[in-house]
């Protein structure tokens, strides 16, 4: 049996460019520990937007597992709804399994690489929209 490419791209999800400035409900589609080429270990995340216009494209983030950088896991975290935040101590592998699932609104910002590719920037995180994602709510939670 050969290979379906004409199928696969009709479900590939469209376009990788920049999704436009916004809050979107993203969730946790996958995690895992893993170490920057600097040595310092992060939470490499998978996330995919689950409603509105753009559902289903995916967005990528690390979290460094820094004293400076922890506070921007902990803001998911707490978003989230996850009782993580009350722990004092945990494996960071376990954080990464435990990620997985896990929905939170991002506030998404296109921005470039440092090479100059399109990409997105995404953070300030707040609970889940009850209404979906809301594109260009630049303000909200920010």
């Amino acid at each position: 049996m050969g290979l379906n490419l004409k199928e696969t791209g009709k479900s590939s999800g469209g376009t990788f460019e920049p999704l436009p400035e916004g809050r979107y409900n993203v969730r946790v589609e996958d995690s895992s520990l893993t170490t920057a080429s600097t040595g310092t270990q992060m939470i490499s995340t998978q996330f995919v937007v689950t409603d509105g216009d753009f559902k289903g494209r995916k967005l990528w983030n690390n979290f460094t597992l820094t004293a400076k950088s922890l506070v921007y896991l902990y803001n998911f975290l707490k978003a989230a709804g996850s009782t993580l935040i009350d722990t004092e101590d945990i494996a960071e592998a376990e954080v990464a399994t435990a990620m997985k699932g896990m929905v939170a609104s991002a506030f998404v910002e296109p921005t470039t690489t440092n090479t100059g590719n399109p990409t997105n920037k995404i953070g300030k995180w707040g609970p889940p929209l009850t209404d979906g994602a809301v594109s260009g709510s630049a303000n909200l939670f920010q």
